[in-house]
């Protein structure tokens, strides 16, 4: 674990990122809800963690990076479309966002201004406030380099990548596309979609989804879920730059699989399944979707669940979300 230094330290940043967040006033941009980009960078620093304690890595610097590693992704607008309605790349083949500016201010925003970074993917313009954030706490060049190599280096890692910027990578890939927590995340934009579809016919998916569940979940878990998960094993798994990343990976692709088959076999009885089953979380989930927290959204079952595969599924995202494999 970092020592007690670093842990001071990543509180007091781990605030600062939560309260950065806030600044902006848009519910959705991209794949991300406003409430979602600081969960997500507290799972991928505890599984940065935990690929790390296996991969010798510096856990002071992982834990440092893990947290600023997206501290300006909200300034990250829109993908930029050219005329030909392809998404525009950067010089090093990166989409190109448009700058979102925030509606309030902070410290993260007046270095981002004062460094002059808009425009900037997210991993570069973090990398150069996390370096200020770093040198006015007074961490050693060593430190500071390190973690703002690391931050680089999350979005783009390569062979002869530091080691904390390759369990930084495999932390940040797989939490936003492999495992529960990923599970959530497609719900969360998939329903998102069908909001639109439903919207340009002047209809409501929520109303729809009350009175065709059953229907949704059939197509939804028998069929999308099995070709994602099986696309992510196959597209993102391979790429992942350490050998823990890839073996955890692997199991929690298992483990998501299992359960998606548990949930196809409640099918056959749906009202059960909705009192006691896995499907009572996978409902919850669809349901509730106005700028959600995970935590809140496993407490809220937690409160009213009673045991079985209810508890179950709760219990192995918590773990996920913790950073265990």
């Amino acid at each position: 674990m970092p020592d007690e230094y670093h842990r001071a330290t990543v509180e007091e940043l781990d605030a600062l990122v939560a309260e950065t967040h806030q600044l902006w006033d848009e519910e959705w941009v991209g794949f991300s809800w406003r409430n979602y980009t600081h969960e997500h960078m507290r799972r991928v620093r505890g599984l940065a963690g935990t690929i790390g304690s296996v991969e010798g890595a510096d856990l002071g610097v992982v834990a440092l990076a893990a947290t600023l590693h997206d501290v300006t992704k909200s300034y990250d607008g829109e993908i930029l479309t050219g005329p030909d309605g392809k998404r525009v790349l950067d010089e090093n083949g990166f989409w190109r966002n448009a700058t979102l500016v925030p509606t309030r201010s902070n410290v993260v925003t007046e270095i981002y201004d004062q460094l002059g970074l808009a425009g900037a993917v997210h991993h570069v313009s973090g990398g150069a406030v996390a370096r200020v954030l770093l040198e006015g706490r007074g961490y050693s060049s060593a430190v500071v380099e390190g973690v703002e190599q690391a931050i680089i280096e999350h979005l783009v890692a390569k062979p002869e990548s530091s080691v904390a910027g390759k369990c930084l990578y495999d932390a940040d890939t797989i939490d936003a596309n492999v495992g529960m927590p990923a599970f959530y995340r497609n719900i969360q934009i998939s329903l998102r979609g069908q909001d639109a579809q439903f919207a340009a016919r002047g209809e409501s998916f929520p109303d729809w989804l009350r009175e065709n569940l059953g229907t949704f979940l059939d197509s939804y878990l028998r069929e999308r879920i099995p070709v994602w998960i099986d696309g992510k094993a196959r597209d993102f798994v391979p790429k992942l730059m350490t050998k823990t990343g890839r073996e955890l990976a692997a199991e929690r692709l298992d483990r998501l699989s299992r359960a998606i088959a548990e949930m196809v076999t409640e099918l056959d009885d749906l009202d059960r399944a909705r009192r006691h089953g896995a499907i009572r979380v996978v409902e919850s989930f669809m349901t509730r979707r106005s700028n959600p927290r995970l935590v809140d959204e496993l407490d809220h079952v937690d409160a009213t669940a009673e045991s079985g595969a209810t508890v179950s599924l709760v219990g192995l995202i918590r773990r996920e979300v913790a950073g265990h494999a």
